[in-house]
């Protein structure tokens, strides 16, 4: 039988295969699983020559975090290696705090990834939690897509990798309790608060048998999703949309209707997503009523996930909507920006007090009639003047300077450039 560090050392080596790496972080919160990834790391990176980096990140919710850091800064320390703690700002925001929290830390990671030119990040998702999500998505009704898992996905253009996927839970703890190495138990997987709590301990009640019963369904779904539903949405994307740098889409709905409905949900919601900035695809319940409108054949207009979605004849139209949140203004202090988590606003020489924002109603009051507005027109099928109001405008204080995409520049001051570029990746379309 294999060690457990065998095993880890097997999954690494397959899950990076040819992708060379110099420098590697571990993302460790203090907990067993983590504790046991850095350690069982450390000796792979040692064994490679690879530079290690230790990150945790503080989420300001527990007494217990601070006596974490320091626990992983001190073994960090002992290891020779690098630790950097982050800290994720809640603003006394409780709502969907989950979410938002796991947003915000794996925000915080890969920036400083970027920042580090580290292009992996290792995380301690091992066996169970595999098998908890499962049933939480099976009791979410998630389809082939939903259900599935991955032991490579990505964020903000860094890989996480998951070397633990195959072992259990019980493994780490015994590797660490036979080298004698501390770890923090989380409080919070006690409360009967959150549901994945409550599968964990229902779960827990369970034989053997069940569970390797899970881990053989989630393997034959990610086989069926690799072998068929995988390379349909990458043709479907091929062949169904087009995308242009204003912002929007188009959907050609007569080839959209031969693929299956897993893969249509999946377009859906892939759109949905590149066209909002947003980081989160909708449910299901949420796109199903757009799907059924699509068989109805009519034309209709809907709003879903900040996108305006309008069938125009046989095709449909999806453009950003901003409803009552609208983008964040952002100063130009650097060469470039990415604007509304979409656009990559690059200034080409210096021009001080400068900012972007939306075009307001007074702004096109003002600059309408020098707008030049027919290639948008002819492109978007006469909604030229929705799309115009979702694009980035370069202010100097009131004034409208600069609207790239239109070629609007005030007394040529051609400085800025634009470019659709939202910072999206979806494990089923992302290749390296």
């Amino acid at each position: 039988m294999a060690s457990i560090y065998e095993k880890f050392e097997y999954n690494i080596n397959n899950l990076i295969g040819d992708f060379a790496l110099s420098r590697i972080a571990v993302a460790v919160s203090g907990g067993s699983d983590s504790v046991a990834l850095l350690y069982l790391t450390n000796v792979w990176a040692k064994k490679n020559n690879i530079e290690l980096f230790v990150i945790s990140v503080d989420h300001n919710l527990r007494e217990q975090s601070k006596q974490e850091t320091h626990y992983i800064q001190n073994i960090s320390n002992s290891l020779n290696r690098k630790h950097y703690n982050l800290s994720f700002d809640h603003q006394n925001n409780f709502s969907n705090l989950q979410e938002r929290a796991r947003e915000g830390r794996y925000n915080l990671m890969t920036n400083l990834c970027l920042e580090l030119d580290i292009l992996a990040l290792l995380t301690a998702h091992h066996e169970d939690d595999y098998v908890e999500n499962f049933c939480l998505r099976l009791e979410r009704n998630s389809g082939i897509f939903g259900l599935s898992s991955s032991n490579i996905n990505w964020h903000n253009n860094i890989q996480i990798i998951r070397p633990l996927y195959n072992i259990p839970k019980s493994e780490l703890v015994e590797y660490l309790v036979n080298h004698n190495i501390k770890w923090f138990e989380d409080e919070s997987n006690l409360s009967d608060k959150y549901k994945r709590n409550l599968v964990r301990q229902k779960l827990a009640k369970e034989e053997d048998y069940i569970k390797a019963d899970i881990i053989l369904q989630q393997l034959k779904i990610n086989n069926l999703l690799d072998d068929k539903f995988k390379p349909e949405l990458i043709s479907a994307i091929a062949e169904a949309v087009k995308i242009f740098e204003y912002g929007f889409a188009f959907l050609d709905l007569v080839k959209f209707d031969k693929f299956s409905n897993e893969v249509k949900v999946q377009l859906i919601n892939f759109l949905l997503i590149i066209i909002s900035g947003q980081s989160r695809v909708a449910r299901f319940y949420s796109v199903s009523p757009i799907l059924e409108l699509i068989t109805q054949d009519i034309n209709f207009k809907n709003t879903l996930h900040g996108c305006v979605i309008k069938r125009i004849q046989n095709e449909l139209l999806i453009y950003r909507e901003f409803g009552k949140k609208l983008p964040k203004s952002q100063i130009l202090l650097d060469k470039s920006i990415i604007w509304d988590s979409r656009f990559h606003i690059i200034k080409n020489q210096e021009t001080p007090n400068c900012f972007v924002t939306h075009l307001s109603l007074e702004d096109y009051k003002t600059i309408k009639k020098q707008l030049d507005l027919e290639p948008l027109k002819n492109l978007s099928c006469k909604n030229h003047n929705a799309i115009l109001f979702t694009l980035p405008v370069v202010k100097i204080l009131e004034k409208v300077i600069a609207i790239p995409h239109i070629s609007y520049y005030d007394h040529d001051m051609r400085n800025f450039g634009v470019s659709f570029a939202p910072n999206f990746v979806s494990r089923f379309t992302h290749f390296c």
